[in-house]
């Protein structure tokens, strides 16, 4: 699935306001939201879940799942409706063999609205400054806009 960037960039300024005084109230509002409980009841109810969520930092629902006896990441925008699993290293996108063997999960996020990012989407860096979001050092990417600048993928 291709997603369009400007649709992205779009989510990022309905959900921060001015970038450069950005508003974090979005971030309670949306873990908050029925939205998020319903998702996250459905998680929970197929999948031992462990909760990382820290939304001092981050701007993201962080689960830990469990895939073959080892620990398997999702990560909620709480942005928007985007997701991205991490697995062994590794992002796992829509054609993997993991996500496949995951059809629980694949069926939640769709019925929710989901998106699955892929490596390509959460790398894919704005030209805007994010000196605003203690992020010091770090470029405006997807990966950080969308989920949390502590984050890597690489």
């Amino acid at each position: 699935m291709t997603i369009q960037r400007e649709k992205i960039l779009s989510d990022i300024y309905k959900a921060y306001g001015d970038l450069s005084s950005p508003n974090f109230n979005f971030v309670m509002e949306s873990y908050n939201s029925l939205k998020y409980k319903e998702i996250l009841s459905d998680i929970y109810s197929l999948f031992k879940v462990k909760d990382h969520t820290d939304l001092n930092y981050d701007v993201c629902v962080s689960l830990e799942l469990e895939y073959l006896k080892k620990p398997i990441y999702l990560y909620l925008s709480l942005v928007s409706t985007y997701a991205f699993v991490f697995y062994e290293g590794k992002v796992i996108d829509c054609n993997d063999d993991v996500y496949q063997a995951l059809p629980g999960l694949a069926n939640i996020l769709n019925s929710h609205g989901f998106v699955l990012m892929d490596k390509e989407n959460l790398l894919c860096e704005f030209d805007m400054d994010v000196t605003h979001f203690d992020a010091e050092d770090k470029k405006a990417s997807i990966l950080g806009l969308l989920f949390s600048f502590g984050l890597s993928v690489d």
